[in-house]
């Protein structure tokens, strides 16, 4: 008895076959499009850098971003200018740390003489005048400078032991600072504890009262 058997192979046509062609060109056009899209942006940024490196004043480095591949001649210049940057840096750290440390210098000049002429020294108080010393017509002409005004008056003339009763009170006529500080100042025999120049002891005639403008 017989047996036949038969195989059916489907066959392309001709169309099929072009259709894939087809795609398989539009696909490997892609690619090509991307990686040349690819290669075309890293030379944008390449030639940007080298751009920027060739414009830039700061000395050394146009010679290092330069177009094509890693030479000797930019790996020396790298070199130089990272030492250059580095020293630089260190400088500038050293010189800020060192002015923080606010460093001084005293120099002192002496000199040894058996006669040496008496200095000036000039001996100050804090405050200006004694309140004490103040009178009505003190605070009438300048009461306002010292925060006494009209209406407390009466009232700070009693708190420092002075006749507050100004019914009878008359203003004289005119007013002189000066006058008035050198009434109203800090006497040198008030301030003068102790003074001794050459052995010779200070007293309160060898200074003269001053009053600054």
């Amino acid at each position: 008895m017989l047996i036949s058997i038969i195989c059916t192979i489907p066959l392309t046509t001709d169309g099929q076959m072009k259709g894939r062609k087809v795609d398989e060109e539009k696909d490997s056009t892609e690619t090509k499009l991307m990686e040349s899209s690819k290669s075309e942006e890293e030379e944008a940024k390449a030639s940007d850098i080298t751009v920027f490196a060739g414009s830039c004043t700061l000395h050394g480095i146009s010679h290092i971003f330069l177009p094509g591949g890693v030479t000797v001649r930019r790996s020396l210049w790298a070199c130089a200018f990272l030492m250059s940057l580095s020293i630089f840096l260190y400088q500038v750290a050293d010189r800020v740390i060192y002015y923080l440390e606010y460093h001084h210098v005293t120099t002192l000049d002496e000199q040894d003489t058996d006669l040496m002429t008496f200095p000036a020294i000039t001996i100050c108080n804090y405050n200006s005048f004694r309140v004490s010393t103040l009178t009505n017509n003190d605070l009438y002409w300048i009461g306002g400078l010292i925060g006494v005004e009209k209406e407390e008056r009466s009232n700070f003339l009693e708190f420092i032991g002075k006749p507050s009763d100004l019914s009878n009170f008359f203003p004289s006529k005119d007013f002189s600072m000066q006058d008035f500080f050198q009434r109203g100042g800090h006497n040198i025999e008030e301030m003068l504890l102790e003074c001794q120049y050459r052995s010779e002891e200070c007293k309160p005639e060898n200074f003269t009262s001053i009053t600054n403008p």
